[in-house]
């Protein structure tokens, strides 16, 4: 029998009764779990707890025990992503974590479409990050990639850790993805329909982004966002 993961941000850090929240709760009483049944819980920082269902009431009970650590050695990457439309984003979120993404930063590009409400922000990333802490459950992963409000390139390119290694990956670009040495973090960069400008793309390059292709086909955003995070993950591993 599968054991069910449940997404708990605040694990107590020495085990003990944990109550769940609604979403998890929810996910229990659909999938008719039972008192007694085992569980993960995961706070979406790295650390997992194995549990037991306690009981199924009013509120979910689990007893937890004491959390573990996962493995945190490799490298952290950053993917920087021009906000599709509609609900292509909710796609390249769900595929970005099942990838390894530790982090999603939302652009604003020249030829993004989708202009966000400011006052909607917040709870749109707080969706977005439900349905990212949703993929990390299914796929086993005990951490939650952190997701950011939407601003300008060079204003993410501004907060570009200096000993970060920098990707933009083109529509019609040349070249392959290539890796030296071990970095610490890589920023991947994926444009809006329509591609980034060649304004942008010198920008980029002068931030020190390497330009590198995904073959000879024009994708689609939610389709260039696995593929790029494959490439991306491909030359980690390499290493």
């Amino acid at each position: 029998m599968t054991v069910r993961r449940l997404y708990v941000p605040d694990l107590p850090e020495a085990g003990g009764p944990v109550t769940l929240a609604e979403a998890p709760s929810r996910h229990v009483r659909v999938l008719r779990l039972r008192a007694g049944d085992e569980v993960v819980l995961f706070d979406g920082k790295g650390h997992a707890a194995p549990a037991r269902l306690e009981s199924i009431g009013d509120a979910v009970v689990c007893q937890a025990e004491l959390p573990r650590t996962g493995e945190t050695s490799r490298a952290r990457v950053v993917l920087l992503l021009a906000v599709p439309k509609g609900s292509k984003l909710d796609d390249c979120v769900r595929m970005a974590t099942e990838l390894g993404v530790d982090e999603v930063g939302l652009m604003y590009t020249d030829r993004t479409i989708p202009r966000w409400d400011p006052e909607r922000e917040r709870s749109r990333v707080d969706r977005l990050t439900r349905i990212a802490s949703e993929a990390a459950a299914q796929c086993e992963r005990n951490d939650v990639p952190v997701i950011h409000r939407p601003q300008a390139c060079a204003s993410w390119l501004d907060e570009m850790a200096e000993d970060a290694v920098g990707v933009l990956f083109g529509a019609r670009a040349q070249g392959a993805m290539t890796l030296d040495g071990t970095p610490e973090q890589v920023w991947c960069a994926v444009g809006p329909e329509g591609g980034f400008t060649d304004a942008e793309i010198a920008l980029f390059e002068q931030a020190g982004f390497a330009v590198a292709s995904l073959g000879t086909r024009v994708l689609r955003v939610e389709t260039a966002v696995p593929a790029a995070l494959t490439i991306v993950r491909d030359r980690l591993e390499a290493l």
